[in-house]
């Protein structure tokens, strides 16, 4: 009789913790998608108020809080498109890409630097990042301009490896990490910006 309530009690115990993962999976996916189709909308607007200002003026930095969306990346070759948030702490990367706040923004000279999960646990956003290929493209598409990215390099380095976001001078390249499969070290991929 005992035996059977604890198989029981781990059979449901089971059930439980599948469902959970599968809520949560539900949920990441959810906000991230409306996150994606606001920034579309709020970008559009502003695309079609600056189609008529004259190309030449320099459009003011909008201020960035931890947690605004500051892009949309879509990486083609493994059908990704996906929002980028200001911020890499915990609430950020759960649930989206985050921007090293203290790199450069899209388009700018320097590193600009992104991170994210390959987790099965929060998000699986760039779970496919591994199967993309040197001369991959990366579209970064911000309120005021869109920027196209070549990957250059993909390699793996330990986590305390963080000379992967140092800032470089005269050059436009962006750096995307997240954990290998496993989770103990991380995948860099290294893109240059087209012109």
């Amino acid at each position: 009789m005992k035996r059977g309530i604890g198989s029981t009690l781990l059979i449901v115990f089971g059930i439980i913790l599948m469902l959970s993962s599968f809520g949560l999976k539900f949920y990441s996916k959810k906000k991230e998608s409306n996150l994606v189709n606001k920034l579309d909308k709020e970008f559009n607007k502003e695309y079609i108020r600056n189609k008529n200002k004259n190309s030449e003026k320099i459009v003011e930095k909008r201020k960035v809080d931890i947690g605004d969306g500051i892009a949309i990346m879509q990486i083609p070759s493994i059908n990704l498109k996906t929002v980028i948030v200001e911020g890499i702490e915990k609430e950020q990367i759960r649930y989206y890409v985050g921007h090293f706040t203290d790199s450069v923004m899209p388009g700018e000279e320097g590193n600009f630097s992104i991170a994210g999960h390959s987790s099965h646990i929060y998000n699986e956003l760039l779970n496919e990042l591994y199967k993309v290929n040197v001369g991959d493209d990366i579209n970064i598409r911000t309120l005021t301009k869109e920027f196209k990215y070549k990957i250059e390099k993909k390699f793996i380095v330990e986590p305390t490896e963080v000379r992967v976001l140092d800032q470089i001078k005269n050059e436009k390249v962006m750096t995307i990490v997240t954990c290998t499969e496993k989770g103990n070290k991380r995948l860099i991929v290294k893109a240059k910006i087209q012109k």
